[in-house]
């Protein structure tokens, strides 16, 4: 479900005003305070006159809408996010199998910045367990393994007797062990052609690992990482053995991408760094990869009567209207990338991209 969720889709979900209501609930015990944070939210809405006094109006039919959800599927397990815009007559829950915590935001736009963390930190993996028995391949999501394959390979092991015949069995051997690769390279390939994933992980004996990675394609090499491990310590020490390989291979990802960017960046190439170049390229639709800190705070504010968007401000830089709210900078940023189809990779804490403004970019072109 998570990584089926169209991101680029809720970005054309957009109005001149605070009219969209997002609600981010970790469990059924969220659902306790609910009703004192909406009625928290609503006193903290000004009660103005004009567009202030329309946003609450939107505030409460998109109340309404979701506690209507909420009395018709009662959550009673998982985390839930649901987004509501009443003007636009939008209205979408999505039942998450992972773990998100308590958000209500109230913008123009659904804030979608919490799913995009969720979908880059559980995104799709295609994984490959194999010693020169049988191996398995699967692409592990963030609710279950699915597709399964499994391929048999039944490779003898070497033998200790010298001459000609030994020769001659080694030679059928490693024949023997070439075809079990190919199969397994082919299903990954099979894989790779249904399913989407931007890592592949191969565990297992050293000897069969090796073959098989150089029997898969550039691509695939490209986006690979293998471990020889011991098959026969159970289930569960497998399963560790994966998931903290797939941890070194995302932060070294992120690393080597915020690497990219630095030299890009240092060489006056299509690297970018700091908020107010990232906001520009992503206005433009310049952005092909961006890296940011998942701790990284930035308010900005949109006009109402323009609809523009700047840093922190008082009033709007391109009409001059004081008619502006706070808004989340780094979530608009997401939303103009998603749109864009750029991706975006969220980091643990790198001293030097914390330097730089704790966002870059890798751009498509530079704007002359």
């Amino acid at each position: 479900m998570l990584q089926n969720i169209k991101l680029d889709k809720l970005t054309e979900i957009s109005t001149p005003e605070r009219s969209c209501l997002s609600l981010y609930l970790s469990g059924p015990k969220s659902l306790k305070d609910l009703d004192k944070k909406l009625e928290k939210a609503k006193a903290v809405l000004n009660t103005g006159d004009g567009a202030e006094r329309d946003e609450q109006v939107h505030f409460d039919e998109n109340v309404k809408v979701i506690q209507k959800y909420l009395d018709q599927h009662p959550l009673q397990s998982g985390s839930l996010c649901l987004i509501s815009c009443w003007v636009l007559d939008f209205f979408q829950a999505f039942p998450l199998d992972v773990p998100v915590k308590d958000a209500l935001w109230i913008d123009s736009s659904p804030y979608i910045r919490p799913l995009a963390e969720l979908q880059d930190e559980f995104e799709n993996v295609a994984v490959v367990v194999a010693d020169n028995e049988k191996a398995r391949v699967f692409l592990l999501t963030a609710e279950a393994h699915e597709s399964e394959e499994v391929i048999r390979g039944h490779i003898k092991n070497h033998v200790r007797k010298g001459g000609w015949s030994q020769q001659r069995y080694e030679r059928r051997r490693d024949k023997q062990l070439l075809l079990y690769a190919k199969d397994i390279a082919d299903a990954l390939s099979g894989l790779d052609r249904t399913e989407t994933f931007r890592r592949v992980l191969l565990v297992g004996g050293k000897e069969i690992l090796q073959i098989l990675y150089d029997q898969l394609p550039a691509h695939l090499q490209s986006m690979t990482n293998k471990k020889a491990i011991d098959l026969h310590q159970g289930e569960e020490s497998i399963n560790q053995d994966i998931m903290a390989l797939f941890t070194e291979q995302e932060r070294n990802s992120e690393k080597s991408l915020w690497e990219r960017i630095r030299a890009e960046y240092l060489r006056g190439g299509l690297g970018t760094v700091g908020p107010e170049r990232i906001l520009d390229a992503a206005r433009a639709g310049q952005v092909e990869s961006m890296v940011v800190q998942r701790d990284l705070n930035l308010k900005g504010c949109r006009c109402r009567d323009c609809e523009h968007l700047d840093l922190n401000t008082a009033e709007c830089s391109e009409c001059g209207s004081s008619s502006v709210f706070e808004v989340d900078l780094v979530n608009e940023i997401v939303e103009m990338v998603k749109s864009s189809g750029g991706t975006i990779d969220f980091t643990e804490p790198i001293e030097t991209l914390k330097q730089a403004g704790g966002i870059a970019a890798l751009l498509r072109y530079h704007l002359y």
